[in-house]
């Protein structure tokens, strides 16, 4: 199997820093060439930190006891292992995603007829393995997701489904011809078998290597990626319920919304009870994005990945048997589409706590700007009232400070007609009261336009 030219470009200060990076991302998972009568069995398990790094301490181990045969263009996370060459080669292909690993044995077989069981392949490959110090498959960790165990036959095209259906324990199966060609048929029953294994056999006599491994990784892709789509299927089942809860209960705040605002009177109490309870609507629909948002937008991605996939296969009808195609179509996109719905509704749900969060809002500041414009007025009123009374007062200060003016100036007035003054006291009291009256409403007066405005 050639390798990519694994010769350094010499590259400029006038390439872009990612420009080799993002080249070598159209060769970041070329297919394994296949001959004729190959086993292949791959399995694909999710990971967390610690099974993450035990895989990869475990690959670069392998790698050492057995020489890559492809170079890995992207950080090492895809590596092809020659196992052995006789009798019969077996490839060991190890790739790293972001939520899986997947684990591939191909074994070649002399013919249809005399392939090895699946249990004597694997324990081929672990002998293999442990001659080298290198642990077995069975030791690896993380939860084994999927599990498919494809036959490779270099023979002719089965006639009918109630033939390839004895290999499947008379199971239904789904088959098409594949290839832009026409010169394979794949047959399955995509039932779990005693090992938990998905069986497949793609079968023809005229397959190239390279078509034959693009075929291969195509249907793995198929199975690997679809069971990674169905991993958000039980967040949307379980959200169903929870979700029709909170959209009845939004509709009674809805409701309450529209009785209060018939009302003429306005309850500011209701009004903040009614926020609360949309508050708390907001945060636990959130929430359920929040823990589930990354689930569905993965299931998504997956979802695309499949879809390639299936066109990638370019089937074709075998007359009275259901194309792998239009069994997903059938059964698989429903599940897709839940997930969908599930998602529209989440963030409907989220824009309609929103708007209703927003009319209660906006009629609870109009509550408030309405007592506010009531206290103002009330403070008006009241302030008028004192400049009434201030004025009052000021009236009756102005009489008062004439009457003792008027009184000092006839006790003065009197002193002096005893000092033999010729003044009249009297006469000095009936002209000084108008003048001083006078001069104090003046003097108020002013006073008065000179104080600042409050």
């Amino acid at each position: 199997m050639s390798a990519p030219d694994s010769t350094t470009p010499r590259l400029t200060t006038a390439d872009h820093p990612q420009r080799l990076a993002l080249h070598h991302e159209i060769h970041a998972r070329p297919p394994v060439p296949l001959w004729s009568n190959e086993r292949i069995i791959s399995q694909a398990f999710t990971l967390n930190p610690i099974s993450r790094n035990e895989h990869t301490t475990w690959i670069d181990r392998a790698s050492a006891a057995f020489p890559p045969l492809q170079k890995s263009l992207q950080q090492q996370s895809i590596r092809v292992l020659q196992l052995a060459t006789d009798p019969g080669r077996i490839l060991l292909k190890w790739e790293m995603h972001g939520e899986f690993v997947a684990i591939t044995l191909i074994g070649q077989q002399e013919s249809p007829e005399q392939f090895e069981t699946r249990a004597a392949l694997l324990a081929r490959a672990n002998s293999l393995l442990e001659r080298k110090a290198v642990p077995p498959l069975s030791e690896l960790t993380g939860q084994r997701l999927v599990a498919i165990d494809i036959c490779l036959e270099q023979a002719e095209f089965y006639p009918d489904a109630f033939e390839v259906a004895k290999r499947f324990n008379d199971n239904t199966v789904v088959g098409s011809t594949i290839t832009t060609n026409r010169n394979a048929q794949l047959w399955t029953d995509l039932q779990l078998d005693e090992d938990g294994f998905v069986r497949m056999v793609v079968r023809g006599k005229a397959m190239g290597s390279r078509q034959a491994g693009r075929a291969i990784q195509r249907l793995i892709d198929i199975e690997t990626y679809r069971m990674m789509a169905l991993l958000a299927f039980p967040s949307a089942k379980s959200l169903a319920e929870p979700l029709r809860n909170a959209e009845l209960e939004l509709a009674k705040v809805s409701e309450k919304i529209a009785t209060a605002q018939q009302q003429t009177t306005i309850d500011i109490t209701v009004d903040a009870q009614l926020l609360g309870d949309v508050s708390a609507l907001a945060a636990r629909v959130e929430g359920w994005i929040s823990a589930n948002g990354l689930r569905f937008t993965a299931a998504e991605a997956y979802h695309e990945l499949v879809k390639g996939a299936l066109q990638e296969l370019n089937e074709d009808v075998i007359p009275g048997v259901q194309m792998l195609g239009t069994f997903m179509e059938r059964r698989f996109e429903p599940a897709m589409r839940t997930c969908r719905w599930t998602v529209r509704r989440l963030h409907d749900l989220s824009d309609r706590i929103s708007r209703t969060s927003h009319i209660l809002k906006t009629r609870i500041e109009f509550v408030n700007e309405s007592q506010q414009q009531a206290l103002l007025a009330s403070m008006d009123r009241r302030a008028k009232l004192q400049l009434r009374l201030q004025q009052t007062v000021e009236g009756l200060s102005v009489i008062v400070m004439t009457y003792y003016s008027t009184g000092l100036l006839q006790y003065i007035a009197k002193g002096l007609k005893v000092n033999g003054a010729p003044v009249d006291p009297d006469t000095v009291g009936l002209f000084s009261v108008p003048l001083i009256a006078a001069g104090l409403l003046w003097f108020m007066t002013r006073r008065r336009k000179k104080q600042p405005l409050l």
